[in-house]
């Protein structure tokens, strides 16, 4: 997850096999912008901790440059990692 969109600034890095976030780090944590999923899982960005309220799916090896088009830019909160598609 970056905290700029495009992919710029310092990326916060999760592996998927760490599972998932209910309350993303101080450093990403209602700052990210875009997202890139280098995994063989899909993921949900959530706005709200403990994966709640609006979310937006990272399909596997997928990415999203902008999530102002998701109305999530800078209201990450927590991440949730699948093995099945999110839907």
């Amino acid at each position: 997850m970056y905290p700029e969109i495009n992919f710029g600034g310092q990326p916060w890095v999760r592996r998927a096999s760490d599972g998932s976030v209910n309350d993303l780090p101080s450093a990403i944590r209602e700052r990210g912008s875009s997202v890139r999923n280098n995994s063989d899982r899909t993921a949900r960005v959530y706005e709200k901790r403990n994966p709640a309220g609006r979310w937006v799916c990272v399909t596997r090896s997928g990415s999203i440059h902008d999530l102002r088009g998701y109305n999530l830019n800078d209201q990450t909160r927590s991440l949730k990692i699948n093995r099945n598609d999110c839907g």
